[in-house]
Protein backbone atom coordinates (compact mmCIF):
# COMPACT_ATOMS: atom_id res chain seq x y z
CA UNK A 1 0.00 0.00 0.00
CA UNK A 2 1.08 3.22 -0.93
CA UNK A 3 1.45 5.35 2.09
CA UNK A 4 2.16 8.64 1.72
CA UNK A 5 -0.70 10.96 2.82
CA UNK A 6 0.72 14.06 4.09
CA UNK A 7 0.02 14.16 7.65
CA UNK A 8 1.66 10.42 7.44
CA UNK A 9 5.13 11.51 6.33
CA UNK A 10 5.21 15.09 8.52
CA UNK A 11 4.51 13.17 11.39
CA UNK A 12 6.77 11.01 10.57
CA UNK A 13 9.22 13.57 9.28
CA UNK A 14 8.74 15.49 12.51
CA UNK A 15 10.06 12.30 14.77
CA UNK A 16 12.76 11.46 12.18
CA UNK A 17 14.18 15.18 12.60
CA UNK A 18 16.58 14.29 15.54
CA UNK A 19 18.32 11.38 13.57
CA UNK A 20 22.17 11.69 12.78
CA UNK A 21 23.70 10.76 9.59
CA UNK A 22 24.07 7.03 9.67
CA UNK A 23 23.90 3.80 7.37
CA UNK A 24 20.24 2.57 6.54
CA UNK A 25 18.75 0.56 9.23
CA UNK A 26 18.40 -3.01 8.98
CA UNK A 27 14.86 -2.66 9.12
CA UNK A 28 14.58 -1.31 6.36
CA UNK A 29 12.58 -4.23 4.60
CA UNK A 30 14.09 -4.36 1.41
CA UNK A 31 12.99 -1.39 -0.21
CA UNK A 32 16.66 -0.48 -1.38
CA UNK A 33 17.19 -4.05 -2.98
CA UNK A 34 13.75 -3.36 -4.92
CA UNK A 35 15.06 0.39 -5.88
CA UNK A 36 18.56 -1.99 -7.18
CA UNK A 37 15.76 -4.33 -9.45
CA UNK A 38 13.89 -1.10 -10.65
CA UNK A 39 17.47 0.19 -11.76
CA UNK A 40 18.52 -2.40 -14.19
CA UNK A 41 19.83 -2.74 -18.03
CA UNK A 42 16.94 -4.27 -18.92
CA UNK A 43 14.61 -1.12 -17.88
CA UNK A 44 16.84 1.84 -17.56
CA UNK A 45 19.53 3.12 -19.94
CA UNK A 46 22.64 3.05 -17.43
CA UNK A 47 24.44 5.76 -19.46
CA UNK A 48 21.87 8.21 -17.85
CA UNK A 49 21.93 7.14 -14.43
CA UNK A 50 21.40 10.04 -12.61
CA UNK A 51 18.31 11.24 -14.57
CA UNK A 52 16.58 7.89 -14.04
CA UNK A 53 14.63 8.03 -10.24
CA UNK A 54 15.06 4.26 -9.22
CA UNK A 55 18.58 5.15 -9.99
CA UNK A 56 19.22 8.50 -7.94
CA UNK A 57 17.35 6.56 -5.24
CA UNK A 58 19.44 3.47 -5.43
CA UNK A 59 22.66 5.45 -5.32
CA UNK A 60 21.04 7.81 -2.38
CA UNK A 61 19.52 4.42 -0.05
CA UNK A 62 23.13 2.53 0.01
CA UNK A 63 25.10 5.93 0.81
CA UNK A 64 27.04 6.22 3.14
CA UNK A 65 28.01 2.54 2.79
CA UNK A 66 28.80 2.53 -0.67
CA UNK A 67 29.81 5.54 -2.88
CA UNK A 68 27.92 6.54 -5.78
CA UNK A 69 31.20 5.74 -7.95
CA UNK A 70 30.89 2.24 -6.42
CA UNK A 71 27.20 1.92 -7.40
CA UNK A 72 27.76 2.50 -10.73
CA UNK A 73 30.38 -0.35 -10.85
CA UNK A 74 27.81 -2.73 -9.44
CA UNK A 75 25.31 -1.98 -12.18
CA UNK A 76 27.61 -2.21 -14.55
CA UNK A 77 26.83 1.81 -15.39
CA UNK A 78 29.43 3.99 -17.47
CA UNK A 79 31.55 5.52 -14.91
CA UNK A 80 31.55 8.61 -16.56
CA UNK A 81 28.17 10.51 -16.21
CA UNK A 82 26.06 13.25 -17.48
CA UNK A 83 24.70 15.36 -14.85
CA UNK A 84 21.56 14.93 -13.55
CA UNK A 85 19.29 17.89 -15.37
CA UNK A 86 16.84 20.67 -13.72
CA UNK A 87 14.17 19.26 -15.81
CA UNK A 88 14.38 15.40 -13.99
CA UNK A 89 15.11 17.33 -10.99
CA UNK A 90 11.55 18.90 -10.93
CA UNK A 91 10.31 15.25 -11.68
CA UNK A 92 11.25 14.62 -7.65
CA UNK A 93 10.90 18.26 -6.50
CA UNK A 94 6.91 18.92 -8.10
CA UNK A 95 8.69 21.69 -10.05
CA UNK A 96 10.55 23.33 -7.13
CA UNK A 97 13.63 24.62 -7.52
CA UNK A 98 14.68 23.03 -4.41
CA UNK A 99 13.64 19.14 -3.27
CA UNK A 100 12.50 19.12 0.91
CA UNK A 101 12.55 16.01 3.00
CA UNK A 102 8.55 15.18 1.85
CA UNK A 103 9.65 15.81 -1.54
CA UNK A 104 12.29 13.27 -1.40
CA UNK A 105 10.04 10.58 0.73
CA UNK A 106 7.28 10.73 -1.59
CA UNK A 107 9.43 10.21 -4.62
CA UNK A 108 11.08 7.26 -2.69
CA UNK A 109 7.40 5.81 -1.85
CA UNK A 110 6.27 6.74 -5.50
CA UNK A 111 8.81 4.52 -7.16
CA UNK A 112 8.62 1.65 -4.99
CA UNK A 113 4.95 1.93 -5.47
CA UNK A 114 5.37 1.67 -9.42
CA UNK A 115 8.41 -1.45 -8.95
CA UNK A 116 7.19 -5.06 -9.37
CA UNK A 117 7.40 -6.76 -6.60
CA UNK A 118 7.99 -3.60 -4.76
CA UNK A 119 9.18 -3.78 -1.39
CA UNK A 120 7.99 -0.56 1.18
CA UNK A 121 10.63 0.65 3.89
CA UNK A 122 9.00 -0.82 7.69
CA UNK A 123 9.23 2.86 8.47
CA UNK A 124 9.76 6.52 7.49
CA UNK A 125 12.44 6.49 9.52
CA UNK A 126 14.30 4.18 7.05
CA UNK A 127 14.24 6.74 3.99
CA UNK A 128 15.02 9.75 6.37
CA UNK A 129 18.67 9.34 7.23
CA UNK A 130 19.38 9.31 3.37
CA UNK A 131 17.89 12.71 3.09
CA UNK A 132 20.24 13.55 6.14
CA UNK A 133 23.26 12.27 4.90
CA UNK A 134 22.84 14.28 1.56
CA UNK A 135 21.60 17.82 3.65
CA UNK A 136 24.96 17.44 5.84
CA UNK A 137 27.14 17.37 2.28
CA UNK A 138 25.69 20.05 0.89
CA UNK A 139 25.05 21.92 3.87
CA UNK A 140 21.09 22.58 4.51
CA UNK A 141 20.88 20.69 7.55
CA UNK A 142 18.79 24.02 8.68
CA UNK A 143 15.82 23.53 6.18
CA UNK A 144 16.22 20.28 4.57
CA UNK A 145 15.69 21.51 1.13
CA UNK A 146 18.47 21.08 -1.19
CA UNK A 147 18.72 23.17 -3.85
CA UNK A 148 18.78 21.48 -8.01
CA UNK A 149 22.35 22.21 -8.26
CA UNK A 150 23.74 20.95 -4.90
CA UNK A 151 21.99 17.78 -5.20
CA UNK A 152 23.43 16.82 -8.59
CA UNK A 153 26.95 18.02 -7.11
CA UNK A 154 26.44 15.38 -4.50
CA UNK A 155 26.27 12.97 -7.31
CA UNK A 156 29.35 14.06 -8.97
CA UNK A 157 31.47 14.72 -5.86
CA UNK A 158 30.55 13.44 -2.97
CA UNK A 159 33.14 10.64 -3.21
CA UNK A 160 36.11 12.27 -4.58
CA UNK A 161 38.75 12.32 -3.07
CA UNK A 162 39.75 15.88 -1.26
CA UNK A 163 36.28 16.95 -1.79
CA UNK A 164 34.71 17.54 1.36
CA UNK A 165 31.10 18.00 2.54
CA UNK A 166 29.64 21.06 4.61
CA UNK A 167 29.22 19.08 7.68
CA UNK A 168 30.18 15.35 8.56
CA UNK A 169 26.52 15.01 10.20
CA UNK A 170 23.36 16.95 10.40
CA UNK A 171 23.85 15.91 14.40
CA UNK A 172 26.04 18.25 16.20
CA UNK A 173 26.87 16.28 18.46
CA UNK A 174 28.27 14.22 15.74
CA UNK A 175 29.91 16.39 13.69
CA UNK A 176 31.65 18.09 16.37
CA UNK A 177 33.63 15.09 17.64
CA UNK A 178 34.51 13.71 14.19
CA UNK A 179 38.04 14.91 12.50
CA UNK A 180 37.36 17.06 9.53
CA UNK A 181 37.29 16.08 6.12
CA UNK A 182 40.73 17.88 4.57
CA UNK A 183 40.15 19.20 1.24
CA UNK A 184 42.93 18.89 -1.47
CA UNK A 185 43.07 19.80 -5.00
CA UNK A 186 42.50 16.64 -7.42
CA UNK A 187 46.31 17.35 -8.37
CA UNK A 188 47.39 15.98 -4.86
CA UNK A 189 47.12 12.79 -5.86
CA UNK A 190 47.12 11.06 -2.84
CA UNK A 191 50.63 12.78 -2.35
CA UNK A 192 49.41 14.53 0.80
CA UNK A 193 48.32 11.24 2.46
CA UNK A 194 52.04 9.40 1.87
CA UNK A 195 53.70 12.22 3.11
CA UNK A 196 51.27 12.47 6.50
CA UNK A 197 51.91 8.63 6.63
CA UNK A 198 55.47 8.95 6.35
CA UNK A 199 55.13 12.11 9.26
CA UNK A 200 53.71 9.61 11.95
CA UNK A 201 57.13 8.25 12.37
CA UNK A 202 58.25 11.30 13.46
CA UNK A 203 55.90 13.48 14.47
CA UNK A 204 56.15 12.65 18.37
CA UNK A 205 59.28 14.54 18.31
CA UNK A 206 57.51 17.54 17.54
CA UNK A 207 55.57 18.86 14.48
CA UNK A 208 58.32 21.48 13.16
CA UNK A 209 61.35 19.91 13.80
CA UNK A 210 61.16 16.94 11.19
CA UNK A 211 61.43 17.77 7.73
CA UNK A 212 58.74 15.12 6.37
CA UNK A 213 56.16 16.94 9.17
CA UNK A 214 56.56 20.37 8.09
CA UNK A 215 55.79 19.33 4.61
CA UNK A 216 53.18 17.62 5.61
CA UNK A 217 52.05 20.56 7.45
CA UNK A 218 52.09 22.29 4.30
CA UNK A 219 50.26 20.16 2.49
CA UNK A 220 47.17 20.40 5.14
CA UNK A 221 46.94 24.13 4.11
CA UNK A 222 43.89 24.24 3.17
CA UNK A 223 42.76 22.58 6.44
CA UNK A 224 45.11 22.96 9.96
CA UNK A 225 47.96 21.64 11.73
CA UNK A 226 45.20 20.78 14.57
CA UNK A 227 43.53 18.53 12.06
CA UNK A 228 46.65 17.13 10.86
CA UNK A 229 47.77 16.30 14.61
CA UNK A 230 43.92 14.63 14.86
CA UNK A 231 44.68 12.60 12.46
CA UNK A 232 48.26 11.53 13.28
CA UNK A 233 47.26 11.11 17.07
CA UNK A 234 43.51 9.36 17.37
CA UNK A 235 44.40 7.04 14.41
CA UNK A 236 47.11 6.17 16.85
CA UNK A 237 44.85 5.87 19.96
CA UNK A 238 46.36 8.44 21.38
CA UNK A 239 44.87 12.10 22.65
CA UNK A 240 46.40 14.33 19.89
CA UNK A 241 48.72 17.79 21.18
CA UNK A 242 47.31 21.18 19.69
CA UNK A 243 49.80 23.01 17.29
CA UNK A 244 50.25 26.04 20.14
CA UNK A 245 52.14 22.87 22.07
CA UNK A 246 54.67 22.10 19.24
CA UNK A 247 57.79 24.00 19.44
CA UNK A 248 58.93 25.93 17.01
CA UNK A 249 60.17 25.35 13.79
CA UNK A 250 63.82 24.01 13.48
CA UNK A 251 66.31 26.77 12.21
CA UNK A 252 68.45 23.45 10.85
CA UNK A 253 65.07 21.78 8.89
CA UNK A 254 64.46 25.03 7.67
CA UNK A 255 67.48 25.80 6.41
CA UNK A 256 68.42 22.11 5.32
CA UNK A 257 64.93 22.80 3.00
CA UNK A 258 66.29 26.01 1.75
CA UNK A 259 69.81 24.92 0.91
CA UNK A 260 71.20 27.55 3.25
CA UNK A 261 69.02 30.50 1.99
CA UNK A 262 67.78 33.32 4.35
CA UNK A 263 63.84 32.62 2.29
CA UNK A 264 62.51 29.66 1.33
CA UNK A 265 61.23 29.58 -2.02
CA UNK A 266 58.58 27.79 -4.11
CA UNK A 267 60.81 26.01 -6.03
CA UNK A 268 62.37 24.84 -2.75
CA UNK A 269 59.01 23.68 -1.40
CA UNK A 270 58.46 21.91 -4.94
CA UNK A 271 62.12 19.92 -4.54
CA UNK A 272 61.49 19.58 -0.59
CA UNK A 273 58.10 18.13 -1.16
CA UNK A 274 58.89 15.37 -4.23
CA UNK A 275 62.17 14.33 -2.32
CA UNK A 276 59.57 13.34 0.46
CA UNK A 277 58.05 11.01 -2.29
CA UNK A 278 61.03 9.61 -3.37
CA UNK A 279 62.17 6.60 -1.59
CA UNK A 280 59.81 7.12 1.08
CA UNK A 281 59.83 5.61 5.03
CA UNK A 282 58.35 2.71 6.32
CA UNK A 283 58.30 1.33 9.68
CA UNK A 284 59.97 -2.01 10.79
CA UNK A 285 57.59 -1.75 13.76
CA UNK A 286 57.49 -0.63 17.26
CA UNK A 287 54.84 1.31 19.13
CA UNK A 288 53.54 5.16 18.39
CA UNK A 289 56.40 7.09 19.28
CA UNK A 290 59.20 4.71 19.17
CA UNK A 291 58.67 2.82 15.58
CA UNK A 292 62.00 1.55 13.52
CA UNK A 293 61.81 3.69 10.25
CA UNK A 294 63.52 2.59 7.73
CA UNK A 295 63.92 4.04 4.19
CA UNK A 296 63.09 2.64 1.11
CA UNK A 297 63.37 2.04 -2.71
CA UNK A 298 59.38 3.00 -3.20
CA UNK A 299 58.58 5.85 -4.61
CA UNK A 300 55.10 8.35 -4.81
CA UNK A 301 52.30 8.81 -5.10
CA UNK A 302 53.16 12.43 -6.85
CA UNK A 303 51.66 14.77 -7.65
CA UNK A 304 49.90 14.70 -11.22
CA UNK A 305 51.18 18.57 -11.35
CA UNK A 306 54.14 20.93 -9.29
CA UNK A 307 50.66 23.06 -9.79
CA UNK A 308 49.67 20.82 -6.37
CA UNK A 309 52.76 22.38 -4.40
CA UNK A 310 52.02 26.25 -6.09
CA UNK A 311 48.29 25.77 -4.59
CA UNK A 312 49.35 25.31 -0.94
CA UNK A 313 52.77 27.25 -1.52
CA UNK A 314 50.26 30.36 -2.36
CA UNK A 315 48.22 30.02 0.71
CA UNK A 316 51.40 29.73 2.83
CA UNK A 317 52.93 33.06 0.74
CA UNK A 318 49.27 34.78 1.42
CA UNK A 319 49.32 34.52 5.20
CA UNK A 320 52.79 35.36 5.73
CA UNK A 321 52.38 38.65 3.08
CA UNK A 322 54.80 37.44 0.22
CA UNK A 323 52.50 37.21 -2.70
CA UNK A 324 54.89 39.04 -4.35
CA UNK A 325 58.10 36.79 -4.46
CA UNK A 326 56.47 33.83 -2.72
CA UNK A 327 60.07 33.84 -0.86
CA UNK A 328 59.26 33.45 2.73
CA UNK A 329 61.92 34.41 5.06
CA UNK A 330 62.39 31.54 8.30
CA UNK A 331 60.70 33.83 10.58
CA UNK A 332 57.33 34.30 8.88
CA UNK A 333 57.25 30.42 7.91
CA UNK A 334 57.71 29.66 11.42
CA UNK A 335 55.03 32.34 12.68
CA UNK A 336 52.65 30.48 9.68
CA UNK A 337 53.10 26.74 11.08
CA UNK A 338 52.76 27.77 14.80
CA UNK A 339 49.70 30.34 14.49
CA UNK A 340 47.84 29.94 10.93
CA UNK A 341 45.43 27.17 12.73
CA UNK A 342 44.37 29.29 15.23
CA UNK A 343 44.13 32.47 13.41
CA UNK A 344 41.15 32.66 11.37
CA UNK A 345 42.84 34.13 8.93
CA UNK A 346 43.03 32.90 5.25
CA UNK A 347 43.99 34.87 2.63
CA UNK A 348 44.73 33.76 -0.76
CA UNK A 349 47.25 35.48 -3.65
Amino acid sequence: MFATSPLFVLLSIAAASALSVIPRSTSDGGSCDSLRNACNANTTDLAFFYNNTACVLLTTCTAPTETPAFVLHEMGAPATQPRMTESFFYTMSGGKDYMSEVDYINAYYGQIAITPNGTYPSSVDDVTPDWLNIAAWTGFCDTLNIPYSNFADWFEYSDVAGVCPAVSSCDASIANTTTPCVPQPITDNGSCAEVESQCQLFVTGGLFQNEICVLASMCYAESTTDVLLRKIYNYNGQPAPTTQSEARLSESVFYNMTNGAQTMSLQNAIDAYYNALTGTWTSLGGPFGAETPEKTTTDGPYPTSTDYVSNFWGIISAWTGFCDTMEIPYDNLADYLSYASSSGYHPTC
